[in-house]
C-alpha cells in the first residue's frame, strides 16, 4: 500500500478518518493526500462563476484546510506520515474519484457526510455515491464510529468473492496491521438452508494463508445479524464486496439500512470484483 486518500469536511466524523487513514499509513509506509471539495457556488456571493474562478476563495479553502491538517501532522501517528493537501472545487463525488484515479490511491478512507434520504441513511450522500462510482477499496467510517485496529474483523459475504488485485491486496494489508483474524460470515435466510462447503473451500483458497474461519447464521434480519455478530466479536472492520446486488449493496441500500445505521459502529472497507 503507498497511496491512501482522504476526502475532509471539517468534521469529528472526517478527524476519526483521518486519523484512523494515519495509522494505516504508518504501518505500512504509505503517505496521505488530504481533500477538501468546495462546492462551486459555496462561499461567494452564491455566484457560481465567481466562486469557481476567484483565486481569493481557493486561497482561503487551502489555507483552512493547511490549518485542519497541521494539528495531525504535530502528533503520533501523523509526526511519521507523509500528508499532502489538495483544496477542489466541484461536485465531491466525481471530484474524489478522479483524484484517486490521478493518484492511483490504493486506498479511500472517509467519514459519513450528511444524510438525506434512504441512500444516505448510512453512509451519507457523499461515501454513498463514491461507494457506487469507484472501483478502489474504499473504508467508510460511520459517524459515532470508533476506529481502532483490531484483532478481529468481520467478512459479511454471500460467497461470490472474485476480488481484483488490488483488492486482495488491501484486504491483506489491513488484516496484517494486528494480526487480524478474518471471520466470514454467511447469512442464510431460507428456511432449511445448509451451509456450503464447497463455496467455503473455494474462499479459503482465494484467502491463503490469511487467518479465517466460517460462520453460519439463520436470521432474516441480515443486517441485524451481521451488527450482532461484530459486536459480539468486537470486531474493529467489517468487510464486504462491493459487487451489484451484493450483501454490500443489501445492506447500505435496501430498506433494512434504516435500522442498520443505528447499530454498525466500526469502519466498513468496501472491496470490488475483478472487471
Amino acid at each position: 500500500m503507498k497511496t491512501i486518500l482522504v476526502p475532509i469536511d471539517f468534521s469529528k466524523c472526517a478527524a476519526t478518518a483521518l486519523t484512523y487513514a494515519l495509522e494505516i499509513a504508518q504501518a505500512k509506509g504509505a503517505e496521505v493526500t488530504v481533500l477538501h471539495v468546495a462546492f462551486p457556488n459555496e462561499g461567494v456571493d452564491n455566484n457560481i462563476y465567481n466562486a469557481f474562478w476567484s483565486d481569493e476563495y481557493i486561497t482561503e479553502r487551502l489555507k483552512g484546510l493547511r490549518s485542519w491538517v497541521q494539528r495531525f501532522r504535530r502528533q503520533p501517528p501523523g509526526k511519521m506520515v507523509t500528508i499532502k493537501i489538495e483544496c477542489r472545487i466541484g461536485f465531491p463525488v466525481p471530484v474524489i474519484c478522479e483524484l484517486a484515479d490521478e493518484l492511483h490511491a490504493d486506498l479511500i478512507v472517509m467519514g459519513t457526510t450528511g444524510a438525506t434520504g434512504l441512500r444516505g441513511a448510512l453512509l451519507g450522500s457523499v461515501a454513498a455515491g463514491v461507494l457506487s462510482k469507484t472501483h478502489r477499496p474504499l473504508v467508510v467510517i460511520p459517524k459515532g464510529a470508533t476506529a481502532r485496529l483490531s484483532e478481529n474483523a468481520v467478512f459479511a459475504t454471500d460467497y461470490r468473492v472474485h476480488l481484483d488485485a488490488n483488492s486482495m491486496a488491501v484486504l491483506r494489508d489491513m488484516l496484517t496491521l494486528t494480526k487480524t483474524i478474518l471471520h466470514v460470515v454467511h447469512i442464510m435466510d431460507k428456511p432449511g438452508e445448509q451451509p456450503d462447503k464447497l463455496r467455503e473451500h473455494s474462499i479459503s483458497q482465494k484467502l491463503g494463508d490469511i487467518p479465517h474461519d466460517f460462520h453460519y447464521l439463520h436470521d432474516r434480519d441480515i443486517a441485524q445479524a451481521v451488527s450482532n455478530f461484530v459486536e459480539a466479536r468486537d470486531a474493529g472492520l467489517l468487510v464486504a464486496i462491493a459487487h451489484e446486488h451484493s450483501l454490500l449493496h443489501r445492506l447500505f441500500f435496501d430498506s433494512i439500512t434504516r435500522r442498520f445505521a443505528h447499530r454498525i459502529n466500526v469502519p466498513m472497507l468496501s472491496l470490488h470484483d475483478a472487471v
